[in-house]
């Protein structure tokens, strides 16, 4: 059964386009204005992203979107008919993201489907925030840790 995060994520997914990790490893070799948007906590950013990615926290996304705001990104604010990609761990908030950037005006979102999982899954290079290549292993291990004991529902 979904529960009501699954859900909104597959209500989004109408009309949300999704880009797998090795369409976009070669979309991002042909295509330098593409914008890749890591929508993460920082400290998830911090220990591993996609090279030259932007990164903007899910929480400051709207207002990094638009013009005349503490959080506004000129890069993102002047972007709304540029190719981006919305960037998350697994998948799921990056298209709830991509859809708010939809209702925004954005007109060309897509989100990196399996997220950051799925790009180093498929061994695709990842730096951290010393610019340094993360090792695949241990990237692994951190984002396949399993949910701790006390968020799991009761029984």
């Amino acid at each position: 059964m979904m529960d009501g995060y699954q859900q909104l994520v597959q209500q989004a997914l109408e009309n949300v386009n999704e880009v797998l990790p090795w369409d976009l490893e070669e979309e991002i070799k042909n295509n330098q204005n593409l914008i890749l948007l890591d929508i993460r906590e920082p400290y998830e950013f911090q220990m591993m992203h996609i090279r030259n990615s932007l990164h903007v926290p899910r929480g400051i996304l709207e207002g990094a979107c638009v013009w005349n705001y503490d959080d506004t990104i000129a890069k993102l604010a002047s972007a709304r008919d540029q190719n981006i990609v919305l960037i998350c761990r697994s998948g799921n908030r990056s298209v709830l993201a991509a859809q708010t950037m939809q209702l925004m005006g954005f007109e060309n979102v897509r989100s990196l489907k399996m997220g950051i999982k799925g790009w180093n899954d498929n061994d695709i290079e990842m730096i951290d925030e010393k610019q340094n290549i993360v090792d695949i292993d241990k990237a692994d291990k951190w984002l396949n840790t399993a949910v701790s004991a006390e968020k799991l529902a009761p029984q």
